[in-house]
């Protein structure tokens, strides 16, 4: 299948990239000028790249018209780490205009299937499992722009009958990840024996491994009777940052050891963040492989190797 996605610079984008090259598609990525294409150094041979901004819809228009993509996969984001989610143009400008651009730009070509990624940040903050029916009621822009480009895109499906599903993915983790986020930033300090300083660590995420959002993506692609459905992509069960930090630790075998409440807590945590799975259970055959310490293991191995782009980083 000849695939169109954008986002491929970020931490999943990378990823979901990769694979779809090692099973064969013809992959077109959106990079914008400029942007750190780091993650995809060692496959940019095989890419397809396209100098492109999602925020221009005319040169967006043109180059899918010339592509004609049969898959679109829309990853680009902006605002979902606490230090940018104040940055309310950019945020809006990409995550509600980008996509409503890609969407309106898709509709001049025929293609088979297009997966609009949204976040859990969604939902904002909900006791029990977060299920496809809640009404979102989001905290920050960030979300709020998020469940805007997810009406849209239902919206857009229900008057053309456009073939888009929309994904709400929960907790990722694995390669590639930003530097700053717990996983790759614990596991640096680990491999250094570095001090290892926590907020309390009760907080609890639907954490999921990269390699299973790939496998959802695959069968996703080949799913257009899924039309307009909203999906949530996580394992449906939560693990805490404490147990997530231990796996590191017995990963690494560091001899660091983790300092619990060194950091005080951001305003408005949450301590409760896990997916209703019903309806993807329902609707999919794919379900979650990895487990918590299979995935801390692979993306260690993963680390150790990499390490240079992490110490790049000056993270």
């Amino acid at each position: 299948m000849k695939i169109f996605i954008t986002g491929a610079t970020g931490f999943l984008g990378a990823n979901i990239a990769r694979r779809l090259l090692s099973e064969g598609h013809e992959v077109h990525a959106s990079i914008r000028r400029g942007a750190n294409a780091w993650r995809l150094e060692n496959v940019m041979r095989e890419l397809n790249a396209h100098d492109l901004d999602i925020c221009d819809y005319g040169a967006l228009c043109r180059e899918i018209c010339k592509i004609k993509p049969e898959g679109i996969i829309h990853l680009a984001t902006y605002g979902a780490y606490p230090t940018v989610q104040t940055e309310f143009e950019k945020i809006f400008q990409t995550n509600m205009i980008g996509t409503a651009n890609l969407v309106r730009a898709c509709s001049e070509v025929k293609y088979g299937c297009f997966i609009n990624t949204s976040s859990s940040s969604e939902y904002g903050l909900v006791r029990g499992k977060m299920s496809e029916s809640n009404v979102p009621a989001p905290v920050n822009y960030y979300g709020a722009t998020k469940a805007g480009a997810t009406i849209f895109c239902s919206t857009h499906t229900r008057l053309t009958g456009a073939p888009i599903i929309t994904t709400r993915l929960f907790s990722a983790y694995g390669p590639y990840e930003e530097p700053m986020r717990l996983v790759p930033s614990t596991i640096k300090k680990c491999i250094g024996n570095e001090k290892l300083e926590f907020t309390d660590g009760g907080q609890k995420r639907d954490f999921i491994y990269t390699a299973d959002i790939e496998d959802a993506y695959l069968e996703l692609l080949f799913r257009p009777d899924l039309a307009g459905e909203v999906i949530n992509i996580g394992k449906g069960t939560q693990q805490s940052v404490r147990e997530m930090v231990c796996e590191i630790i017995k990963a690494t075998g560091t001899s660091s050891k983790p300092q619990w409440g060194a950091l005080p807590t951001r305003e408005n945590e949450t301590f409760n963040w896990v997916a209703d799975v019903e309806k993807s259970n329902m609707l999919l055959k794919w379900r979650p492989k990895v487990s918590l310490p299979e995935g801390i293991e692979r993306t260690v191995a993963w680390m150790r190797e990499n390490i240079q782009h992490y110490k790049r980083s000056g993270d």
